[in-house]
């Protein structure tokens, strides 16, 4: 691979990771949008079988990952901090923005009463998250603070695993899964003062197992699914997203937050951030789709 080609793509495995650590923003739309989403999933699903060139493919993307997310870091950690309502709202807005990518995909097929069955039963599930999270009290911090406890370990790698959606099926944020579920702020928070660095960096590798796991599994298991019940596929994916967004707003770090008070300049901001968000989400998805036929 020529140095232009590998720096090409080490810029937009910037740009993928940046969407990694934004909720509400898909990763994998940002994959098909800068034209890297086939070169990804063909590498991922082909490790096992030629690892060494899957893997040296891979490898500028993986690096404008680490970067991003190094870079974004601290900016996110501090405002999800200080302003988590209007930020949950930006992701809200790219949430919504970004729905019009996949219900483009059935707008043409007929409507069906086992397809509006499959439509609710998976809003009620991506709503689930949040009624979960605040219903049956998981409060994750207290994995987390003073020392992460050794339960985290286990816990981490299948939800890396389920973040893994988030780069492999167009439509879905990894992150908003963490968010939702009380797992994003307290990753976020890992490093800093009075945090041991040892335990935190164990909790990243064990993030980084599952992410790869899951991309592995998704992307074999996102080849079938769409090649076999692609509309079925669709619908699903709608209702999750659909149902996430409530549970964004409704889960136990939210709710917490509610409760402190929200000054009425983060409420302004909020909207103004979901409008803006929405905007530039559904303008991204107009560009994806627009040059996905050409």
């Amino acid at each position: 691979m020529k140095f232009k080609d590998t720096l090409i793509d080490a810029l937009k495995g910037f740009l993928i990771g940046t969407a990694l650590l934004i909720p509400g923003v898909s990763a994998a739309t940002i994959a098909f949008v800068t034209k890297v989403y086939d070169k990804l999933i063909t590498n991922v699903s082909s490790l096992a079988k030629k690892f060494w060139p899957s893997f040296k493919a891979l490898i500028p993307i993986g690096i404008g990952v680490a970067i991003a997310i190094v870079a974004m870091w601290v900016p996110l950690k501090l405002a999800t901090q200080h302003v988590l309502f209007a930020i949950v709202c930006l992701f809200a807005g790219s949430m919504i923005g970004s729905l019009p990518e996949v219900t483009d995909n059935v707008r043409h097929q007929p409507l069906k009463k086992r397809y509006i069955i499959y439509l609710l039963l998976a809003i009620l599930g991506g709503m689930s998250f949040g009624l979960l999270s605040y219903h049956c009290g998981l409060d994750v911090s207290s994995l987390f603070n003073p020392t992460i406890k050794w339960p985290v370990y286990l816990i981490i790698i299948p939800i890396g695993f389920l973040a893994a959606a988030g780069i492999v099926v167009p439509g879905i944020s990894g992150s908003m899964m963490l968010l939702v579920l009380g797992f994003y702020t307290q990753i976020l928070g890992m490093f800093g003062e009075g945090k041991a660095f040892g335990p935190a960096l164990g909790v990243l590798v064990c993030m980084a197992i599952g992410v790869i796991l899951g991309m592995i599994c998704f992307s074999r298991l996102m080849k079938y699914l769409f090649s076999k019940v692609p509309t079925q596929t669709y619908i699903w994916l709608i209702g999750l997203v659909a149902g996430s967004i409530f549970s964004l707003f409704y889960n136990h770090d939210m709710m917490a937050y509610y409760e402190k008070g929200i000054a009425m300049w983060e409420w302004i901001l909020g909207f103004v951030l979901l409008i803006l968000a929405f905007v530039g989400s559904y303008a991204l998805s107009l560009y994806g789709r627009k040059h996905a036929h050409r």
